[in-house]
Protein backbone atom coordinates (compact mmCIF):
# COMPACT_ATOMS: atom_id res chain seq x y z
CA UNK A 1 0.00 0.00 0.00
CA UNK A 2 1.22 3.24 -1.34
CA UNK A 3 1.35 5.88 1.53
CA UNK A 4 1.06 9.47 0.26
CA UNK A 5 2.99 12.50 1.99
CA UNK A 6 0.76 13.99 4.87
CA UNK A 7 -1.32 10.83 4.94
CA UNK A 8 -0.87 7.91 7.57
CA UNK A 9 -2.09 4.21 7.60
CA UNK A 10 -5.45 5.34 9.75
CA UNK A 11 -7.08 6.86 6.71
CA UNK A 12 -8.38 5.01 3.52
CA UNK A 13 -9.25 5.82 0.44
CA UNK A 14 -12.42 3.47 -0.08
CA UNK A 15 -14.43 1.33 1.67
CA UNK A 16 -17.65 -0.77 1.74
CA UNK A 17 -20.16 -2.11 3.33
CA UNK A 18 -23.87 -2.24 5.04
CA UNK A 19 -26.23 0.79 6.04
CA UNK A 20 -29.14 0.37 7.83
CA UNK A 21 -31.95 2.61 8.25
CA UNK A 22 -35.27 2.89 6.61
CA UNK A 23 -34.15 -0.06 4.43
CA UNK A 24 -30.92 -2.46 4.05
CA UNK A 25 -28.86 -1.86 1.19
CA UNK A 26 -25.08 -2.24 0.28
CA UNK A 27 -22.94 1.27 0.43
CA UNK A 28 -19.35 2.54 -1.10
CA UNK A 29 -17.80 5.54 0.30
CA UNK A 30 -14.50 6.97 -1.52
CA UNK A 31 -12.58 10.34 -1.49
CA UNK A 32 -11.37 11.88 -4.73
CA UNK A 33 -10.21 14.86 -2.95
CA UNK A 34 -9.10 15.40 0.63
CA UNK A 35 -12.18 16.37 2.69
CA UNK A 36 -14.51 15.27 -0.61
CA UNK A 37 -16.41 12.18 -0.15
CA UNK A 38 -19.21 10.46 -2.39
CA UNK A 39 -21.16 8.32 -0.84
CA UNK A 40 -23.51 5.87 -2.99
CA UNK A 41 -25.84 3.31 -1.87
CA UNK A 42 -28.25 0.65 -3.50
CA UNK A 43 -30.68 -1.18 -1.14
CA UNK A 44 -34.04 -2.56 -0.25
CA UNK A 45 -36.48 0.08 1.18
CA UNK A 46 -38.71 -1.16 3.91
CA UNK A 47 -40.28 1.85 5.16
CA UNK A 48 -40.56 5.61 4.07
CA UNK A 49 -41.08 8.19 6.80
CA UNK A 50 -42.49 10.46 4.88
CA UNK A 51 -45.70 12.81 4.92
CA UNK A 52 -46.62 15.55 2.07
CA UNK A 53 -49.91 15.68 0.04
CA UNK A 54 -51.44 13.60 3.09
CA UNK A 55 -48.83 10.71 2.30
CA UNK A 56 -47.53 8.31 4.60
CA UNK A 57 -45.62 5.47 3.20
CA UNK A 58 -44.84 2.96 4.86
CA UNK A 59 -43.47 0.97 1.64
CA UNK A 60 -41.85 -1.33 -0.28
CA UNK A 61 -39.24 -0.90 -2.99
CA UNK A 62 -35.89 -0.40 -3.84
CA UNK A 63 -33.56 2.97 -3.82
CA UNK A 64 -30.53 4.36 -5.03
CA UNK A 65 -28.83 7.53 -3.11
CA UNK A 66 -25.70 9.37 -4.17
CA UNK A 67 -24.47 11.97 -1.32
CA UNK A 68 -21.81 14.33 -1.72
CA UNK A 69 -20.48 15.37 1.33
CA UNK A 70 -17.83 17.43 2.94
CA UNK A 71 -15.39 15.65 5.73
CA UNK A 72 -13.48 17.04 8.27
CA UNK A 73 -11.38 15.85 11.67
CA UNK A 74 -13.05 15.62 14.69
CA UNK A 75 -11.76 14.23 18.00
CA UNK A 76 -9.28 11.07 18.22
CA UNK A 77 -9.35 9.23 21.24
CA UNK A 78 -8.14 5.52 22.30
CA UNK A 79 -8.31 3.45 19.28
CA UNK A 80 -10.83 5.45 17.43
CA UNK A 81 -10.91 8.80 15.26
CA UNK A 82 -14.41 10.61 15.07
CA UNK A 83 -14.89 12.38 11.86
CA UNK A 84 -17.80 14.87 11.42
CA UNK A 85 -19.58 15.39 7.68
CA UNK A 86 -22.27 17.34 6.18
CA UNK A 87 -23.35 17.64 2.43
CA UNK A 88 -26.46 17.02 0.04
CA UNK A 89 -27.87 14.19 -1.21
CA UNK A 90 -30.03 12.87 -4.71
CA UNK A 91 -32.25 10.07 -4.71
CA UNK A 92 -34.11 7.69 -6.81
CA UNK A 93 -35.96 4.56 -6.45
CA UNK A 94 -38.99 2.42 -6.92
CA UNK A 95 -41.82 2.27 -4.16
CA UNK A 96 -44.63 0.31 -4.40
CA UNK A 97 -47.35 1.28 -1.47
CA UNK A 98 -50.82 -0.20 -2.93
CA UNK A 99 -49.80 0.90 -6.43
CA UNK A 100 -46.43 0.83 -7.99
CA UNK A 101 -44.47 3.69 -8.72
CA UNK A 102 -41.00 5.55 -8.64
CA UNK A 103 -39.95 8.52 -6.05
CA UNK A 104 -37.02 11.31 -7.06
CA UNK A 105 -35.47 13.71 -4.75
CA UNK A 106 -32.50 15.61 -3.33
CA UNK A 107 -31.59 16.08 0.70
CA UNK A 108 -28.91 17.62 2.91
CA UNK A 109 -26.98 14.39 5.12
CA UNK A 110 -25.23 15.50 8.45
CA UNK A 111 -23.26 12.93 10.23
CA UNK A 112 -20.73 11.55 12.64
CA UNK A 113 -17.80 8.64 11.32
CA UNK A 114 -15.82 6.13 13.68
CA UNK A 115 -12.97 4.87 12.45
CA UNK A 116 -11.05 1.99 14.39
CA UNK A 117 -7.04 2.28 14.71
CA UNK A 118 -6.56 -1.48 14.92
CA UNK A 119 -9.50 -2.89 12.77
CA UNK A 120 -9.82 -1.81 8.56
CA UNK A 121 -13.36 -0.68 10.12
CA UNK A 122 -15.81 2.17 9.93
CA UNK A 123 -18.77 3.47 11.55
CA UNK A 124 -21.23 5.91 10.27
CA UNK A 125 -24.34 7.64 11.53
CA UNK A 126 -26.05 10.20 9.80
CA UNK A 127 -29.48 12.00 9.77
CA UNK A 128 -31.11 12.98 5.85
CA UNK A 129 -33.89 15.56 5.50
CA UNK A 130 -35.13 15.80 2.69
CA UNK A 131 -37.91 16.14 -0.16
CA UNK A 132 -39.15 13.79 -3.26
CA UNK A 133 -41.50 13.93 -5.98
CA UNK A 134 -43.43 10.51 -6.02
CA UNK A 135 -44.99 9.73 -9.41
CA UNK A 136 -47.49 6.29 -9.07
CA UNK A 137 -49.49 4.76 -12.12
CA UNK A 138 -53.10 3.77 -11.64
CA UNK A 139 -55.93 2.97 -14.13
CA UNK A 140 -56.66 6.57 -14.54
CA UNK A 141 -52.79 7.36 -15.62
CA UNK A 142 -49.91 8.86 -13.90
CA UNK A 143 -50.41 10.43 -9.96
CA UNK A 144 -47.86 12.75 -8.63
CA UNK A 145 -46.98 13.93 -4.94
CA UNK A 146 -44.68 15.22 -2.78
CA UNK A 147 -43.11 14.05 -0.23
CA UNK A 148 -41.22 15.55 3.31
CA UNK A 149 -38.92 12.67 4.14
CA UNK A 150 -36.04 12.15 6.72
CA UNK A 151 -34.15 9.16 7.39
CA UNK A 152 -31.30 7.59 9.90
CA UNK A 153 -29.09 5.52 9.18
CA UNK A 154 -26.18 3.61 10.34
CA UNK A 155 -22.97 2.07 8.15
CA UNK A 156 -20.75 -0.15 8.69
CA UNK A 157 -17.68 -0.17 6.17
CA UNK A 158 -14.93 -2.66 5.55
CA UNK A 159 -11.75 -0.08 4.76
CA UNK A 160 -9.21 -0.15 2.14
Amino acid sequence: MMISAGVNAKEYKHSVGVVAGSGLGVQYKGFPMKHFTVIEEFGYLGSYAAAGDGIVLPTLGATNNLVLAYQAKGAEGQGIKLDWYVGGQVKAGYVDFGNAGGIIGFGAAAGIEANMKSAPIAFSFDFRPGYGCVLVGNANGVLGGHVFDWTLNLGVRYTL
